[in-house]
């Protein structure tokens, strides 16, 4: 090489722009003049984009149209869950009874060791009393909101909430129950959606338990009553932070409660997304258990007070096997009060539980080594309860209907706030072109984010008109973002 080609050549790579352009030269193809050779390949452009996280993925879509329409349609969305729940996390919320205010205004991305790398606020939490978090599946959380008792009846508010886009969804109005009703979340990857289980007293068998059952499918948006069904699930308002149900491959798992004693379990409750119901019986007699998944299969964690019991369940021979029964530390076990969260990642189950002087302990146990782990979340607040999900960050929205937010129909007594312009791309439909009627020369930077929900007063008189709940719902069956408080 001579003198002058090899100081052009050193030239050229101190200047990192110049070999960018030099680079992107040699992959430039003209195609109308607009778009380059990967743009043009939509298959390599869309393997690259869906391995990159939420963060990245919500900024580059704001970048042009093109990519805006690559990373909303339905095939993007369920590919880039399939990555992600490679990187499985876990999700802490706070128990909002150990606030000061009640107010639970951060959730946290846990790493698998205790740090937390993201931390989320969500629309409209910042004025929420006392959520409960219920349920955590394909990056969205269900939490629930118990209402001040109303002549004795009791309602509650469900929100389905994506924390990695900021999205809300509150879910329409449902019967009224005589005691704090229980729900389940039930969710489908293979037809993309989900359906939230209520189980409720109406006033005429209260004294029957939770008789009465009905399903909330994010495919219609609306409640389905099922009707009275003979068993009841556990009321336990003695820990009201550990999930008293799980949902694993489609099928929601429940305590059935005593006939006697409503908090002590006496079976399992099955249901499937046709809405069947099962019952499957304990693998032995349990007082303190708790309902987890475990490598993709149901998990029953017995406590005796001296160590654990892990039954695996078969569903193909519908049995039980004892996975282990390891004996907890005796520096730990003598202090245990009660346990807020019990929860499986990967082959290890993690368990955050209150000692007796009110401080939270977390000790990771690894079934297939059979050895205790010492855990600590990296938080000072060692007083605050907390409870545990696996979860990882997606795009899925919080319905599985493709639809525009348009103002609501209004509606007397009720405070209607109306919704700012902007689109949704939801995975459900064959098409995912945008149905917004946004002017082609619009700029995607400018389209806001999801409006504020905006909710109004709920009476027993008009709580159970099926008129009222008619008129939330638009003329395609589509229920509009009017809440209540």
């Amino acid at each position: 090489m001579c003198p002058n080609e090899k100081k052009t050549r050193m030239l050229q790579f101190s200047n990192p722009f110049s070999l960018m352009d030099d680079l992107f030269s040699k992959i430039k193809q003209h195609f109308n003049g607009t778009w380059d050779a990967v743009e043009s390949d939509k298959a390599t452009f869309e393997s690259i984009v869906m391995r990159l996280p939420i963060k990245s993925i919500l900024t580059f879509k704001s970048i042009s149209k093109f990519w805006y329409k690559i990373m909303s349609t339905k095939d993007f969305i369920v590919m880039h869950r399939f990555w992600s729940k490679k990187n499985t996390k876990l999700f802490t919320f706070y128990d909002a009874g150990d606030l000061d205010d009640g107010i639970v205004r951060e959730m946290h991305l846990m790493e698998p060791n205790g740090t937390y790398s993201e931390s989320y606020m969500i629309p409209g939490f910042e004025t929420l009393h006392n959520p409960i978090l219920i349920s955590s599946f394909n990056g969205l959380i269900c939490c629930v909101n118990y209402m001040t008792p109303c002549r004795k009846l009791h309602d509650a508010e469900v929100r389905i909430c994506n924390p990695a886009t900021r999205k809300v969804l509150l879910l329409p109005n449902s019967h009224l129950s005589a005691y704090m009703p229980i729900f389940g979340v039930l969710y489908s990857n293979k037809y993309h959606m989900y359906k939230v289980f209520k189980f409720f007293s109406d006033l005429g068998h209260y004294h029957m338990g939770y008789s009465q059952c009905e399903v909330y499918s994010s495919k219609t948006g609306e409640w389905k009553p099922i009707g009275r069904i003979s068993k009841h699930p556990l009321m336990n308002p003695t820990r009201p932070l550990v999930a008293d149900h799980v949902c694993v491959n489609e099928k929601l798992y429940i305590f059935i409660g005593d006939d006697v004693e409503f908090d002590m379990p006496s079976a399992i409750l099955m249901v499937d997304m046709d809405c069947n119901f099962y019952e499957i019986p304990l693998p032995t007699d349990v007082e303190i258990s708790f309902l987890i998944e475990f490598q993709g299969q149901l998990c029953l964690v017995d406590w005796t007070g001296v160590s654990f019991y892990i039954w695996i369940y078969h569903e193909n021979n519908t049995s039980w096997y004892l996975k282990d029964t390891p004996l907890f530390p005796s520096h730990h076990w003598l202090e245990v009060s009660h346990f807020d969260s019990v929860v499986a990642l990967e082959h290890k189950i993690l368990f955050v539980y209150k000692d007796r002087v009110g401080l939270r302990h977390e000790i990771l146990y690894d079934v297939v080594h059979a050895t205790w782990e010492d855990f600590r979340i990296d938080e000072s607040a060692e007083d605050k309860s907390i409870v545990v999900f696996p979860f990882f960050e997606t795009l899925v929205p919080c319905t599985m209907i493709r639809t525009e937010i348009s103002t609501p129909v209004c509606h007397p007594n009720r405070a209607i706030e109306k919704p700012e312009a902007h689109i949704i791309f939801l995975v459900s439909g064959s098409s995912t072109k945008s149905t917004s009627g946004l002017s082609s020369n619009m700029r995607l930077q400018q389209v806001p984010s999801l409006s504020q929900f905006v909710t109004d007063a709920v009476t027993p008189k008009n709580i159970l008109n099926p008129t009222c709940l008619k008129e939330i719902v638009d003329q395609e069956g589509v229920w509009k973002n009017v809440g209540r408080s």
